[in-house]
């Protein structure tokens, strides 16, 4: 989480709310907090709007209330509210014994919707790898 929330602060001004390359990088913060708290600590609050995957039925029906934090609230929000989740996820992990790391927890892209934790867990490392890569190549991109 330290590289990613490291390419988040490279964006300078504005740069933080402008998209580029598709999101700007206030969408990728959010976003990863999000799968972070759906994915690890299986929160399913119906207040997603950052998860992507948008003409998803699944998706669409996390959606039903306001988000808690959006795209357009100020940088230092933002961050706060991708640090908050960082250290539930973290505190989950820590206190996790093997049978709170077995069982399902919530897929948009399998046929069933849930996928297994475990496999999700490290399935979601990866996913913030990949989007602290789209950061570098959006603060990098002209425009």
């Amino acid at each position: 989480m330290d590289l990613f929330r490291a390419a988040l602060e490279q964006a300078p001004g504005d740069a933080f709310h402008t998209p580029r390359l598709g999101h700007s990088p206030a969408w990728h913060a959010l976003h990863i907090a999000e799968w972070l708290r759906l994915m690890v600590l299986d929160d399913r609050t119906p207040n997603y709007h950052h998860l992507g995957w948008e003409d998803n039925a699944r998706v669409q029906a996390l959606g039903t209330q306001p988000a808690p934090v959006t795209e357009s609230d100020p940088r230092e929000q933002i961050l706060a509210a991708l640090e908050q989740t960082g250290a539930q996820v973290v505190a989950w992990l820590e206190q996790a014994d093997d049978s709170a790391l077995n069982g399902e927890v919530f897929s948009a892209a399998t046929p069933g919707g849930t996928r297994p934790r475990r496999l999700a867990l490290g399935m979601q490392l990866r996913h913030i790898g990949y989007h602290r890569g789209q950061l570098n190549l959006l603060l990098k991109s002209p425009s």
